[in-house]
This record gives structure tokens, C-alpha cells and sequence, in this order.
């Protein structure tokens, strides 16, 4: 098989894709079989007399193989893969055609895949219906004779599009969804009847496992004037008893209990990812449950792509490129704002002129905005709101400042997002190899409404770690936060930013400084958890880095008196991430973090 210079290749792709085009091979989708440690990779073949000698099929920039002109598949088995990791897959195939031939032109796709110990992974496309569903170990529960009839199913009764993988775009194949728009029309469930309607996973043996983690492709919209609440549980008894450790809440529901709070309001959109492991690491009899509590004739939750593995793909990098920047300050000079109509109009700002924040206009009381407001970042954030905006056309990028890249073979993106989508906007994340000159076409993230979500109910909330392998080894890294619209949508605003590198370390954990209990906020309790902690066998904190309040790398009583002191006599505040907002550590110290649940 003849090898062929590929960039003369590909300079000949491009030139004569200029001078007319052939019906070429379409449609290159991706399927990671987790469990099997392979990509099945197909592609439409071309129509019949299109001249082909061969295709080239690249992942991450590297030849993996060269096929024959008849081919429509390949399996990946991914050789040359490192162990433990997810990967972030950048499929490229390019089409040769003989030289007195029109070349056609060469197609891309992105998927993940984990490397890691899998124990469970499930894309719920081989179920017919719920009965077979149910045969491989997952369990349909409706608790406390529910109304609504709204109970978890793969027969996806209205029809929905496919929930969002890690990069916005959506799944493939069967999901299951609980969907509160069919089932709950004329009969809501009443608040404080603990109804609810329950998805329960296989029992999954976590023997031998140090480190646990559930990952989802998930679409959670709660309707901001709804009631219903999202909550992410897991059993280590098979399910007689359950701890919960992810939770949302409609932004309207201020009766309950769970009651909407800014710890816990809003949707979700893309990849969840749930540490499981102070609890189940190690138990053999480990279940996770998806819990659609009182849904009121709200929208849905949608699960797809469900999988658990020892792999914490939101750890990040052990250094720090770009410190965590939380906008307290406003937008900082070295970060650069690319705007269509920039001088005319409000573009990216941190002023946020249409007040959307509840903690600054509202005193973090709900509702707000009729459940429309910024709830999850805080005081300070980079807002672009177009609703307050008229342009005709928005083309708004906020862009970080140029970081060098090129001693590192992993980096990461880390930040807090939440968005209030319309119809016709598009927010993605993008990223420069040349300093912020051009754009890679191909986004980090991007919202585009080919996935499930409702535009105009309630905000969407994430806090995302994004590896990107085409930063490795590049000397001009910028990434951007773009908003492309035909003006008057709605906001995106943006939060806690930072950039790392190298190998998973505790510099990628988000957490708040101070709050040692982590029940979510700072006070007197978490002075009075450490002493505990320190002298008199209280319970160990599952956060150290957020007790060590002054960030001197050390967890002792220095810290307790920097808190109180800061407290009640006008001392410091505990430096960053702050005790406000969730953020990674800028210091490298060897002092331990699981995420707490109230920063997920």
C-alpha cells in the first residue's frame, strides 16, 4: 500500500476542491464502545463511478489507516491509546482520488473515549422497550403512586432529539427519558407528596476500584416556572438506602423540601459527571438512580451514553496556565473582546445591564425573573446579553488572554457556564492556535439546538473541564467564549475561567476555600469542623483544600484562627477560589479535593 505526502495531499485536496465538486462519502459518525476500549467509525460510500483510490483515516492529527476505496467502517481498537484516561478523538478522513481525478472533499468527527476501569456502560440502543430494558438490570420505580404519568421510558413518547454529549452535539441512537410534558398534563403531582419517578442502573460491582465516577449525556429542563427536581443518587446496599450527590432544582419551587437555592437552581446540558467515590469505592453491590422528583407539567430529563469508570474527567491539570479569573475585578485588560459592533452596542461586559444576577438585584431570593435569572455565579461574572443588546446581528467573542502551550502534552479548559437560550443563538466555546487571528472550525462546545434542550425556560448551569488536544505543544493558545445570533435572543454568562496542564492533580478541583464542612457556604461551622477535625476526632473533611483557608499548603489551627478572623473582625478573605464561588486551586500543594456536591 503506497504511502502518500499528506500535506502536498492535502494543499491538492483544497486547490482542486476550488474547481468542482463530486458526490464524495458522507455522513462519518463515531460510536465508542466504552466497555470495549474501541471507536466504530462509518461513513456513507460515495455514488457509484465516483474515482477513488483510497482513504486516509486520521485520529488527532496522526495516519491510523489507510483503507480501501470500498470501505464504509473501521474499528478502532484504540492501539497507542494511554490507559485511564478519556480521550477527546478528532477523526479526520480524508478521500484520495486518482490524479486526473476531482478529490473530494475530507470529513470530521469528535467523540471521547475511556480508557479507564469500566465497570457499566450503556448507550441504550439495543432496547426495544422498556421490558427489555429491564431484563439487563435497570429498574423502572414510580414512588409514592405518582400522577403524572411521566415514568422513565425508551420509547421517547414525543419524540425528542437526542440529549448532548461532552461537546453540545447530540447523541446517536436510543436514550431514555422521563418527560413531564407528555405525562403530566392534566394531573401534576402535588408539592410534598414525594412522588417521583425513579430510574435505577444494574447493580455494579466497584471491588478493587479506588476512585468512582458516574458519567451521563444529559438534558435536564425543569421550566423556570416549574417545580420539578433533578437528583443524582447512589446506593452501596443494592438500593435500600441512597445518598444524594448531585442535585437541581426548578427555579420557581421555593416550597418543598428541596427548595431552590444558588446552590442548586437550574437545568442541565452536556456531560454530567458524579464522583461516587467516598461511597462506593470498593462496594460490590453499587446502584446509581436518576430521580424525576414532583414533576409538576414541567419538560423532562433525558439520560443517554451512561457510564462509570475510575476515570474524574473534571480533575484537570496539576499546573496552572491561566489563573482562575472570577470577573470581580470586571473584565481584565489582557483578556481581548472581539465584537461585530463593538463601541455601539453592550457586547461581552461584566456590568450585566439588564440586572439578570438574583445575588446582586434580588438578595438571592427566588423566584427572579420569573426563574430567568443568572442564580449559580455569584456576584460578579462576564455576561453577553443580547436581550439587552438590539443589534441587528451579534458576532461576539470574549477571548482569554494567549497562553504557551507548547511544553505540554494535556491541557484543559475549566469554567462555569449558564445560559438562557433562545431560538436562534448559538454559544459555543472555540479555540486559536495563532493568538486569537483565526479559529479552528471545528468548536470545543457548541449550543446549537440539534440536541435536546427548551429554549426560553430555565437557565442552563454547568461547571465544565474540557481537555483539548489540539492546545498540546502550541505556542499560541487563546480559547473564546462566542455568540453568534440575529440579534434580541437572550444571555450567556461565564465564570471562574482557568487553564491547566499536565497530569490529573488537585490544581483542577473546584471547591470553596473556607467552606471545611462543605455544606456549601462560610461561616463559624466550618471553623468549629476543623478544630474538631484537629484535636478532637471530629469527621475528616472530604475537601481538605478547602479548609486549608489561608492557602499556605497546610491544613492546621493557623487556619481556623484566618477564618474567624476574617469572619469577625475584618480579616482577609480566604484567597482563591474564594469562599463565594467554585473554583480550582492556583497553588500546586499536595493537599487533597473531592469536588463537593454543592459545586457540581
Amino acid at each position: 500500500m503506497r504511502h502518500l505526502n499528506l500535506p502536498c495531499l492535502l494543499a491538492v485536496l483544497l486547490v482542486s476542491q476550488e474547481i468542482s465538486a463530486q458526490p464524495c462519502p458522507a455522513a462519518l459518525t463515531a460510536a465508542a464502545s466504552h466497555s470495549l476500549g474501541s471507536v466504530e467509525l462509518t461513513w456513507t460510500a460515495p455514488i457509484a463511478g465516483t474515482p477513488i483510490d483510497e482513504y486516509q483515516l486520521l485520529r488527532n492529527g496522526e495516519t491510523i489507516a489507510i483503507l480501501d476505496s470500498t470501505a464504509t467502517g473501521y474499528i478502532d481498537d484504540g492501539t497507542s491509546l494511554e490507559a485511564g484516561r478519556h480521550h477527546i478523538l478528532d477523526y479526520h478522513l480524508i478521500t484520495v482520488v486518482p490524479s486526473t481525478g476531482t478529490p473530494c472533499t475530507s470529513i470530521r468527527v469528535r467523540t471521547f473515549l475511556s480508557t479507564g476501569d469500566v465497570r457499566l456502560f450503556d448507550d441504550f440502543n439495543s432496547y426495544a422497550d422498556d421490558a427489555q430494558l429491564t431484563l439487563e438490570g435497570w429498574a423502572i420505580r414510580d414512588e409514592n403512586l405518582p400522577l403524572e404519568n411521566s415514568t422513565w421510558t425508551v420509547s421517547n413518547p414525543l419524540g425528542r432529539v437526542n440529549p448532548p454529549r461532552f461537546d453540545g452535539t447530540p447523541t446517536a441512537g436510543g436514550f431514555i427519558i422521563s418527560d413531564s410534558d407528555f405525562g403530566g398534563a392534566t394531573t401534576p403531582n402535588p408539592l410534598g407528596s414525594g412522588m417521583s419517578h425513579d430510574l435505577w442502573s444494574p447493580t455494579i460491582d466497584c471491588t478493587g476500584m479506588s476512585q468512582v465516577h458516574m458519567h451521563a449525556a444529559v438534558s435536564a429542563v425543569l421550566n423556570n416556572n416549574g417545580q420539578a427536581v433533578f437528583d443524582v443518587d447512589v446506593s452501596v446496599d443494592g438500593g435500600s438506602s441512597w445518598t444524594n450527590l448531585f442535585r437541581r432544582v426548578a427555579p420557581f419551587r421555593t416550597v418543598g423540601p428541596p427548595v431552590v437555592t444558588v446552590d442548586n437552581a437550574d437545568g442541565f446540558f452536556g456531560a454530567l459527571h458524579v464522583d461516587l467515590t467516598e461511597q462506593a469505592a470498593g462496594q460490590p453491590q453499587v446502584r446509581v438512580r436518576f430521580r424525576h422528583f414532583e414533576p409538576n407539567w414541567d419538560w423532562w430529563i433525558a439520560v443517554d451514553d451512561f457510564l462509570l469508570d475510575d476515570v474524574d474527567a473534571e480533575a484537570g491539570g496539576s499546573e496552572v496556565l491561566l489563573a482562575n479569573e472570577d470577573f470581580s475585578g470586571g473584565i481584565p485588560p489582557e483578556w481581548t473582546v472581539q465584537a461585530t459592533n463593538a463601541g455601539t452596542f453592550n457586547t461581552w461586559n461584566s456590568d450585566d445591564p439588564c440586572q439578570r444576577s438574583i445575588v446582586n438585584f434580588n438578595g438571592g431570593v427566588f423566584p427572579y425573573l420569573a426563574g430567568q435569572g443568572v442564580h449559580r455565579l455569584g456576584d460578579a461574572f462576564a455576561i453577553i446579553d443580547s436581550d439587552c443588546n438590539p443589534d441587528p446581528t451579534e458576532n461576539e467573542r470574549l477571548v482569554t488572554p494567549v497562553v504557551d502551550c507548547s511544553a505540554q502534552t494535556r491541557v484543559f479548559l475549566h469554567f462555569s457556564s449558564e445560559f438562557l437560550s433562545y431560538f436562534s443563538d448559538i454559544p459555543s466555546v472555540l479555540i486559536s492556535l495563532d493568538g486569537g487571528d483565526t479559529w479552528e472550525p471545528e468548536p470545543i462546545f457548541v449550543l446549537t439546538g440539534d440536541a435536546l434542550f427548551d429554549p426560553a425556560e430555565d437557565p442552563l448551569y454547568g461547571r465544565f473541564v474540557f481537555e483539548e488536544p489540539r492546545a498540546a505543544g502550541e505556542a499560541q493558545v487563546a480559547f473564546a467564549f462566542s455568540f453568534v445570533s440575529p440579534g434580541n435572543q437572550w444571555w450567556w454568562a461565564i465564570d471562574d475561567v482557568s487553564i491547566t496542564a499536565g497530569d490529573a492533580g488537585v490544581a483542577g478541583e473546584i471547591f470553596r476555600r473556607g467552606d471545611c464542612n462543605i455544606d456549601g457556604s462560610f461561616n463559624i461551622a466550618d471553623c468549629v469542623f476543623l478544630l474538631a477535625m484537629l484535636f478532637s476526632g471530629g469527621e475528616a473533611s472530604s475537601c481538605t483544600s478547602a479548609c486549608d483557608a489561608n492557602d499556605d499548603g497546610s491544613i492546621n489551627i493557623a487556619d481556623a484562627v484566618y477564618g474567624l478572623a476574617n469572619l469577625f473582625s475584618g480579616g482577609p478573605v480566604p484567597p482563591d477560589p474564594g469562599p463565594f464561588e467554585c473554583g480550582p486551586d492556583p497553588t500546586d500543594d499536595t493537599i487533597e479535593c473531592t469536588t463537593p456536591p454543592s459545586c457540581i
